[in-house]
């Protein structure tokens, strides 16, 4: 198969980023194109690894509330195997090899910032070549990239979407503790989260009826979250930029959610450390970046860009492991009872967005 995709793929890969568990008969309607040729469509980008649709705890459950992204320096011939060993880490959501001062970044899910620091000062502490850690802590996330759309659709036609589809989560809904059955339910829809009922039912040995209503119920909860991503280099952004930014504290609110809704930015989260946010975006081309920061300065006149980097590539992203095309090649499940926890207890506030990152 070429390593290529076509406008009606792209739109059909935007309309499952709006509904990712749409029928085809609907996306074909949406689409102008017979369901058919959207299923096949779709199996042929799944199945060479260049589409693929997720699923994740969401911001109502109490486990899925807690991240960290933390700055490696690795010694130049130990970045391959320092990143494939941290990419099989099931706390371990994602995995960046970067330009500039810092050799990679690691999104790490956790439940106690005790078991955080015994993850970097055991696990990474211990590994050979790395020679530093920095560490920040996600308080606020005001964009995450289960939000973001290639924007191959009309407005038109992503409102018929939206329109026709079950009822939205709602904000505000009081975080619940997930049980096991549905921590097993959402790691199944993390490998695949188009699976039929039917599929789920026999997977999970309930009947399709009871399948069906919890996924309805996580996914209107909130406590679940489906999304629909596309191997970068195929998708017409091929580039990753990061950007550690700082901002008055009284404006980072403010300015944190201005920026998420630039349409580059992918992800914006508010860190503890020397800067207090940090932007993921997606560019169509590298000299795309400093256009990115200018708008940034325009948009929000207090926000100063302290650093920039671009990505060299992404070993893995929210649990899947991507080939060097950005093509996804396996999954590690992601269970929120086995990211780092500790007996000691934790009164920090729960972040009230989802874990995803960029």
């Amino acid at each position: 198969m070429q390593d290529s995709v076509t406008e009606l793929d792209l739109a059909l890969v935007n309309a499952l980023q709006v509904r990712p568990r749409a029928p085809w008969v609907e996306l074909g309607k949406v689409l102008d194109v017979d369901p058919v040729t959207v299923a096949r469509r779709w199996e042929r980008l799944s199945d060479a690894g260049m589409a693929w649709v997720t699923c994740s705890a969401g911001p109502a459950a109490v486990h899925g509330a807690r991240i960290a992204y933390v700055e490696v320096d690795c010694l130049s011939r130990a970045v391959g195997e320092v990143t494939r060993e941290l990419a099989h880490e099931p706390s371990v959501l994602s995995v960046h090899h970067l330009t500039g001062a810092r050799s990679l970044l690691l999104a790490v899910a956790y439940q106690a910032p005790v078991a955080l620091s015994q993850f970097v000062t055991d696990r990474l502490g211990g590994m050979d070549g790395i020679t530093a850690t920095r560490t920040h802590l996600v308080t606020e996330i005001y964009g995450e990239a289960s939000l973001w759309r290639l924007q191959s659709l009309e407005p038109a036609q992503q409102r018929a979407l939206l329109t026709t589809g079950p009822p939205t989560g709602q904000s505000g809904v009081a975080a619940t503790e997930l049980s096991a059955n549905e921590r097993r339910l959402i790691q199944i829809l993390a490998a695949d989260g188009r699976q039929t009922f039917a599929t789920l039912a026999g997977r999970t040995g309930l009947s399709e009826a009871t399948v069906r209503r919890r996924v309805n119920r996580l996914l209107a909860g909130q406590r679940a979250v489906l999304r629909c991503e596309v191997a970068q280099a195929a998708s017409g952004w091929p580039y990753t930029a990061v950007l550690w930014a700082d901002t008055p504290a009284r404006r980072l609110e403010e300015n944190g959610r201005s920026l998420a809704a630039i349409p580059e930015i992918r992800a914006c989260a508010a860190l503890s450390g020397p800067t207090n946010l940090l932007l993921f975006a997606w560019l169509r081309d590298i000299g795309d970046l400093y256009r990115l920061e200018r708008l940034v300065n325009q948009r929000c006149p207090d926000v100063t860009v302290a650093d920039r980097t671009l990505c060299l590539r992404t070993f893995k992203l929210l649990g899947r492991l991507l080939d060097e095309k950005g093509h996804s090649i396996g999954h590690i499940p992601i269970d929120p009872v086995s990211w780092h926890s500790s007996d000691t207890p934790d009164t920090a506030p729960m972040v009230s967005r989802s874990t995803q990152g960029g």
